[in-house]
Protein backbone atom coordinates (compact mmCIF):
# COMPACT_ATOMS: atom_id res chain seq x y z
CA UNK A 1 0.00 0.00 0.00
CA UNK A 2 2.16 2.47 0.77
CA UNK A 3 4.13 1.90 -2.41
CA UNK A 4 1.06 2.45 -4.34
CA UNK A 5 0.38 5.84 -2.37
CA UNK A 6 4.44 6.88 -2.79
CA UNK A 7 3.78 5.68 -7.15
CA UNK A 8 0.72 8.18 -6.66
CA UNK A 9 2.60 11.45 -4.85
CA UNK A 10 5.12 10.72 -7.90
CA UNK A 11 2.42 11.17 -10.60
CA UNK A 12 0.97 14.06 -9.12
CA UNK A 13 4.37 15.75 -9.60
CA UNK A 14 4.18 19.13 -11.62
CA UNK A 15 6.01 17.51 -14.20
CA UNK A 16 3.24 15.23 -14.48
CA UNK A 17 0.21 17.76 -14.59
CA UNK A 18 0.61 17.68 -18.19
CA UNK A 19 0.17 13.93 -18.48
CA UNK A 20 -3.12 14.09 -16.38
CA UNK A 21 -4.70 16.93 -17.86
CA UNK A 22 -5.11 15.32 -21.01
CA UNK A 23 -6.31 12.19 -19.39
CA UNK A 24 -8.79 14.39 -18.04
CA UNK A 25 -9.65 16.06 -21.08
CA UNK A 26 -10.03 12.54 -22.74
CA UNK A 27 -12.33 11.55 -20.47
CA UNK A 28 -14.29 14.79 -20.39
CA UNK A 29 -15.04 14.65 -24.15
CA UNK A 30 -15.88 10.93 -23.11
CA UNK A 31 -18.36 11.28 -20.63
CA UNK A 32 -19.69 14.16 -23.08
CA UNK A 33 -20.62 12.13 -25.78
CA UNK A 34 -22.31 9.28 -23.84
CA UNK A 35 -24.32 11.77 -22.71
CA UNK A 36 -25.33 13.14 -25.92
CA UNK A 37 -25.86 9.50 -27.19
CA UNK A 38 -27.85 8.65 -24.43
CA UNK A 39 -30.01 11.74 -25.15
CA UNK A 40 -30.61 11.32 -28.58
CA UNK A 41 -31.63 7.96 -27.93
CA UNK A 42 -34.25 8.45 -25.79
CA UNK A 43 -35.69 11.00 -28.22
CA UNK A 44 -35.25 9.00 -30.97
CA UNK A 45 -36.85 5.88 -29.65
CA UNK A 46 -39.97 8.45 -28.23
CA UNK A 47 -39.80 9.07 -32.56
CA UNK A 48 -40.45 5.62 -33.36
CA UNK A 49 -42.59 4.95 -30.09
CA UNK A 50 -40.95 3.23 -27.85
CA UNK A 51 -40.07 4.64 -24.68
CA UNK A 52 -37.16 3.64 -22.51
CA UNK A 53 -35.76 5.08 -19.13
CA UNK A 54 -32.84 7.64 -18.74
CA UNK A 55 -30.86 4.81 -17.59
CA UNK A 56 -32.04 2.48 -20.09
CA UNK A 57 -30.26 4.88 -22.65
CA UNK A 58 -26.84 5.12 -21.01
CA UNK A 59 -26.87 0.78 -20.72
CA UNK A 60 -27.12 0.95 -24.53
CA UNK A 61 -24.65 3.67 -25.92
CA UNK A 62 -22.30 1.98 -23.76
CA UNK A 63 -23.29 -1.63 -25.16
CA UNK A 64 -23.26 -0.50 -28.90
CA UNK A 65 -19.84 1.87 -27.91
CA UNK A 66 -18.26 -1.24 -26.52
CA UNK A 67 -19.60 -3.38 -29.37
CA UNK A 68 -21.00 -5.68 -27.03
CA UNK A 69 -24.27 -5.27 -29.10
CA UNK A 70 -26.59 -7.58 -26.71
CA UNK A 71 -29.45 -6.66 -29.31
CA UNK A 72 -32.14 -6.83 -26.56
CA UNK A 73 -32.55 -2.89 -27.67
CA UNK A 74 -32.49 -2.11 -31.20
CA UNK A 75 -34.11 0.78 -33.59
CA UNK A 76 -36.55 -0.05 -36.46
CA UNK A 77 -36.82 2.93 -38.45
CA UNK A 78 -33.19 3.73 -40.86
CA UNK A 79 -33.07 6.97 -39.08
CA UNK A 80 -32.18 4.63 -35.89
CA UNK A 81 -30.28 2.29 -37.51
CA UNK A 82 -28.18 5.30 -38.60
CA UNK A 83 -27.67 6.37 -36.01
CA UNK A 84 -27.10 3.16 -34.37
CA UNK A 85 -23.64 3.02 -36.86
CA UNK A 86 -22.34 6.85 -35.97
CA UNK A 87 -22.60 4.99 -32.23
CA UNK A 88 -20.79 2.05 -33.07
CA UNK A 89 -18.44 3.99 -35.31
CA UNK A 90 -17.27 6.46 -32.69
CA UNK A 91 -16.86 3.71 -29.56
CA UNK A 92 -14.72 1.81 -32.20
CA UNK A 93 -12.15 4.98 -32.56
CA UNK A 94 -12.77 6.10 -29.13
CA UNK A 95 -13.21 3.35 -26.90
CA UNK A 96 -11.14 0.62 -28.62
CA UNK A 97 -8.26 2.40 -30.36
CA UNK A 98 -7.71 6.37 -28.69
CA UNK A 99 -8.31 5.02 -25.22
CA UNK A 100 -5.86 1.92 -24.79
CA UNK A 101 -3.04 4.27 -26.41
CA UNK A 102 -4.67 7.30 -24.24
CA UNK A 103 -3.76 5.17 -20.92
CA UNK A 104 -0.49 3.70 -22.26
CA UNK A 105 0.46 7.37 -23.09
CA UNK A 106 -0.14 9.57 -20.20
CA UNK A 107 -0.40 7.20 -17.27
CA UNK A 108 1.18 3.59 -17.68
CA UNK A 109 4.20 4.67 -19.20
CA UNK A 110 4.42 7.75 -16.89
CA UNK A 111 4.26 4.84 -14.19
CA UNK A 112 6.72 2.97 -15.16
CA UNK A 113 8.92 5.61 -15.31
CA UNK A 114 8.02 6.63 -12.01
CA UNK A 115 8.73 3.24 -10.59
CA UNK A 116 12.20 3.21 -12.35
CA UNK A 117 12.74 6.58 -10.49
CA UNK A 118 12.08 5.34 -6.91
CA UNK A 119 14.60 2.25 -8.00
CA UNK A 120 17.73 4.11 -8.75
CA UNK A 121 19.65 5.23 -6.44
CA UNK A 122 20.98 8.90 -5.88
CA UNK A 123 22.26 8.60 -2.34
CA UNK A 124 24.98 6.19 -0.15
CA UNK A 125 23.84 4.77 2.78
CA UNK A 126 25.39 6.74 5.67
CA UNK A 127 28.31 5.28 7.03
CA UNK A 128 29.91 4.34 4.33
CA UNK A 129 33.95 5.02 4.02
CA UNK A 130 37.01 4.12 2.76
CA UNK A 131 35.19 3.26 -1.36
CA UNK A 132 35.97 4.67 -4.57
CA UNK A 133 33.98 6.72 -6.55
CA UNK A 134 34.07 6.34 -10.34
CA UNK A 135 33.02 8.83 -12.68
CA UNK A 136 31.99 7.47 -15.85
CA UNK A 137 31.02 4.54 -17.57
CA UNK A 138 33.62 3.88 -20.61
CA UNK A 139 34.74 0.37 -20.67
CA UNK A 140 38.46 1.39 -18.91
CA UNK A 141 36.01 2.53 -15.94
CA UNK A 142 33.70 -0.63 -16.02
CA UNK A 143 36.97 -2.96 -15.82
CA UNK A 144 38.41 -0.76 -13.05
CA UNK A 145 34.78 -1.39 -11.69
CA UNK A 146 34.77 -5.53 -12.20
CA UNK A 147 37.70 -5.56 -10.47
CA UNK A 148 36.78 -3.66 -7.28
CA UNK A 149 34.11 -5.72 -7.24
CA UNK A 150 36.19 -9.13 -7.65
CA UNK A 151 38.46 -7.84 -4.55
CA UNK A 152 34.88 -6.74 -2.46
CA UNK A 153 36.09 -3.19 -2.37
CA UNK A 154 33.45 -0.63 -2.04
CA UNK A 155 32.86 1.98 -5.04
CA UNK A 156 29.97 4.07 -6.51
CA UNK A 157 29.81 4.74 -10.81
CA UNK A 158 28.07 8.16 -10.73
CA UNK A 159 26.32 8.16 -14.07
CA UNK A 160 23.52 11.33 -15.63
CA UNK A 161 21.64 9.28 -17.65
CA UNK A 162 18.79 8.04 -15.37
CA UNK A 163 18.43 4.88 -18.31
CA UNK A 164 22.31 3.96 -18.71
CA UNK A 165 22.14 4.29 -15.11
CA UNK A 166 19.83 1.62 -14.54
CA UNK A 167 21.10 -0.34 -17.37
CA UNK A 168 24.24 -0.88 -15.25
CA UNK A 169 22.43 -1.34 -12.15
CA UNK A 170 20.28 -4.21 -13.37
CA UNK A 171 24.58 -5.62 -14.11
CA UNK A 172 24.68 -5.56 -10.51
CA UNK A 173 27.40 -2.42 -10.74
CA UNK A 174 27.16 0.22 -7.99
CA UNK A 175 25.77 3.08 -9.58
CA UNK A 176 24.27 6.40 -8.37
CA UNK A 177 22.36 8.97 -10.17
CA UNK A 178 23.63 11.94 -9.92
CA UNK A 179 25.01 15.46 -12.28
CA UNK A 180 29.12 15.16 -12.55
CA UNK A 181 29.38 18.73 -11.68
CA UNK A 182 27.45 19.01 -9.05
CA UNK A 183 28.85 19.40 -5.71
CA UNK A 184 25.76 18.12 -4.05
CA UNK A 185 26.12 14.72 -5.98
CA UNK A 186 29.38 13.94 -3.77
CA UNK A 187 28.15 15.27 -0.80
CA UNK A 188 25.47 12.61 -1.53
CA UNK A 189 28.21 10.14 -2.27
CA UNK A 190 30.10 11.44 1.19
CA UNK A 191 33.39 11.67 -0.35
CA UNK A 192 34.81 13.38 2.88
CA UNK A 193 35.12 9.65 3.52
CA UNK A 194 35.85 8.68 0.50
CA UNK A 195 39.72 6.79 -0.41
CA UNK A 196 39.53 7.71 -4.18
CA UNK A 197 37.91 9.84 -7.24
CA UNK A 198 38.79 8.39 -10.47
CA UNK A 199 37.44 11.35 -13.51
CA UNK A 200 37.66 9.35 -16.46
CA UNK A 201 35.57 11.39 -18.15
CA UNK A 202 36.96 15.04 -20.57
CA UNK A 203 38.62 17.48 -19.57
CA UNK A 204 36.46 19.70 -18.83
CA UNK A 205 34.00 17.40 -17.00
CA UNK A 206 37.20 16.23 -15.28
CA UNK A 207 38.09 20.22 -14.18
CA UNK A 208 35.10 20.51 -13.09
CA UNK A 209 34.72 16.95 -10.73
CA UNK A 210 37.87 18.10 -9.59
CA UNK A 211 36.37 21.85 -8.19
CA UNK A 212 33.67 19.83 -6.98
CA UNK A 213 35.00 17.36 -5.07
CA UNK A 214 37.53 20.35 -3.59
CA UNK A 215 34.54 21.89 -2.50
CA UNK A 216 34.07 19.43 0.26
CA UNK A 217 37.20 17.65 1.14
CA UNK A 218 40.68 18.97 0.54
CA UNK A 219 42.55 15.51 1.46
CA UNK A 220 40.78 12.63 -0.72
CA UNK A 221 42.88 12.08 -3.66
CA UNK A 222 41.73 12.43 -6.71
CA UNK A 223 43.04 10.62 -10.00
CA UNK A 224 42.52 12.53 -13.27
CA UNK A 225 42.48 11.63 -17.52
CA UNK A 226 43.81 14.22 -19.78
CA UNK A 227 43.59 14.29 -23.32
CA UNK A 228 45.25 16.98 -24.72
CA UNK A 229 48.92 18.16 -22.95
CA UNK A 230 47.22 21.72 -22.21
CA UNK A 231 44.74 20.39 -19.57
CA UNK A 232 47.53 18.74 -17.55
CA UNK A 233 47.80 22.04 -15.48
CA UNK A 234 44.36 23.10 -15.58
CA UNK A 235 43.22 19.95 -13.68
CA UNK A 236 46.66 20.27 -11.26
CA UNK A 237 45.66 23.67 -10.43
CA UNK A 238 41.86 22.27 -10.11
CA UNK A 239 43.12 20.04 -6.93
CA UNK A 240 44.15 16.79 -8.89
CA UNK A 241 45.96 14.64 -6.76
CA UNK A 242 47.90 12.66 -10.23
CA UNK A 243 47.02 13.35 -13.36
CA UNK A 244 47.85 10.47 -16.10
CA UNK A 245 46.97 10.69 -20.04
CA UNK A 246 45.59 7.20 -20.99
CA UNK A 247 45.27 7.50 -24.24
CA UNK A 248 48.93 8.81 -24.34
CA UNK A 249 50.91 6.30 -22.32
CA UNK A 250 48.26 3.54 -24.15
CA UNK A 251 50.15 4.92 -28.05
CA UNK A 252 53.50 4.70 -26.42
CA UNK A 253 53.01 1.05 -25.22
CA UNK A 254 52.24 0.08 -28.64
CA UNK A 255 55.19 1.89 -30.12
CA UNK A 256 57.33 0.25 -27.68
CA UNK A 257 55.67 -2.92 -28.75
CA UNK A 258 55.95 -2.70 -32.84
CA UNK A 259 59.33 -0.30 -32.78
CA UNK A 260 60.84 -1.44 -29.99
CA UNK A 261 62.94 -4.77 -31.49
CA UNK A 262 65.52 -4.51 -28.73
CA UNK A 263 63.38 -3.78 -25.65
CA UNK A 264 63.72 -6.45 -23.13
CA UNK A 265 60.86 -5.66 -21.07
CA UNK A 266 58.07 -2.83 -20.72
CA UNK A 267 57.62 -1.03 -17.64
CA UNK A 268 54.25 -1.44 -17.06
CA UNK A 269 53.76 0.50 -13.63
CA UNK A 270 55.42 1.56 -10.43
CA UNK A 271 54.94 0.99 -6.54
CA UNK A 272 57.27 3.17 -3.91
CA UNK A 273 60.58 1.73 -4.78
CA UNK A 274 59.53 -0.98 -7.06
CA UNK A 275 59.27 -1.45 -10.52
CA UNK A 276 56.40 -4.11 -12.21
CA UNK A 277 56.90 -4.75 -16.18
CA UNK A 278 55.83 -7.13 -19.05
CA UNK A 279 58.46 -9.28 -20.62
CA UNK A 280 57.46 -11.19 -23.94
CA UNK A 281 59.44 -15.16 -24.31
CA UNK A 282 58.72 -14.70 -28.00
CA UNK A 283 62.04 -15.29 -29.89
CA UNK A 284 64.26 -15.32 -26.63
CA UNK A 285 66.18 -18.00 -24.78
CA UNK A 286 63.71 -18.30 -22.37
CA UNK A 287 61.40 -19.89 -24.81
CA UNK A 288 61.27 -23.92 -23.41
CA UNK A 289 62.76 -22.95 -20.32
CA UNK A 290 61.29 -23.35 -16.55
CA UNK A 291 61.02 -20.87 -14.77
CA UNK A 292 64.16 -22.37 -12.17
CA UNK A 293 66.38 -22.54 -15.14
CA UNK A 294 66.08 -19.26 -16.25
CA UNK A 295 67.72 -18.37 -13.27
CA UNK A 296 65.61 -14.90 -13.73
CA UNK A 297 65.81 -13.32 -9.99
CA UNK A 298 69.41 -14.71 -9.70
CA UNK A 299 70.67 -12.54 -12.72
CA UNK A 300 68.42 -9.29 -12.46
CA UNK A 301 66.94 -9.57 -8.88
CA UNK A 302 63.83 -9.79 -9.83
CA UNK A 303 60.63 -12.17 -9.60
CA UNK A 304 58.90 -13.64 -11.99
CA UNK A 305 54.73 -12.61 -9.96
CA UNK A 306 52.44 -13.72 -13.47
CA UNK A 307 52.53 -15.52 -16.91
CA UNK A 308 49.97 -14.70 -18.75
CA UNK A 309 49.15 -16.28 -22.31
CA UNK A 310 46.31 -16.19 -24.55
CA UNK A 311 43.16 -16.93 -22.94
CA UNK A 312 44.93 -16.99 -19.00
CA UNK A 313 46.79 -15.40 -16.44
CA UNK A 314 48.67 -17.71 -14.09
CA UNK A 315 49.89 -15.88 -10.81
CA UNK A 316 52.93 -17.28 -8.63
CA UNK A 317 53.76 -20.06 -11.47
CA UNK A 318 55.44 -22.68 -10.16
CA UNK A 319 59.26 -22.98 -10.69
CA UNK A 320 58.77 -26.43 -12.75
CA UNK A 321 56.37 -23.97 -15.04
CA UNK A 322 58.02 -24.15 -18.66
CA UNK A 323 57.44 -20.99 -20.48
CA UNK A 324 56.05 -21.05 -23.93
CA UNK A 325 56.58 -18.90 -26.80
CA UNK A 326 53.55 -17.03 -26.37
CA UNK A 327 53.65 -16.09 -22.92
CA UNK A 328 53.90 -12.94 -21.11
CA UNK A 329 56.19 -12.67 -17.99
CA UNK A 330 55.38 -10.35 -15.13
CA UNK A 331 58.46 -9.15 -13.45
CA UNK A 332 58.32 -6.98 -10.62
CA UNK A 333 62.08 -5.73 -9.16
CA UNK A 334 64.13 -2.75 -7.22
CA UNK A 335 64.46 0.19 -9.32
CA UNK A 336 68.21 -0.48 -8.95
CA UNK A 337 67.29 -3.66 -11.39
CA UNK A 338 65.92 -1.05 -14.32
CA UNK A 339 69.40 -1.00 -16.06
CA UNK A 340 70.08 -4.58 -15.93
CA UNK A 341 66.75 -6.17 -16.98
CA UNK A 342 63.74 -3.61 -18.00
Amino acid sequence: MKLIISELIQLLTKKQERNIWMLVKFFSVLIIMVTVYSVLFHFLMIFENQEFSWVTGFYWTLTVMSTLGFGDITFATDLGKLFSIVVLMSGILFLLTMLPFTFIQFLYLPWIEAQTKAKAQRELPEGTKGHVILTSYDPVTIALAEKLRQYNHDYAIVIEDLQKAMEYQHLDFQVVVGELGNTQTYRKLRVEDAALVVANADDMTNTNIAFSVREISQTVPVVANADNDDSVDILELAGSTHVFQFTKMLGQSLARRVLGTTTRANVIGKFESFLIAEAPAMRTPLVGKTLSETRIRVETGCNVIAICDQNTTSTNPDPSYRIKEKDELILIGRTEAESLFF
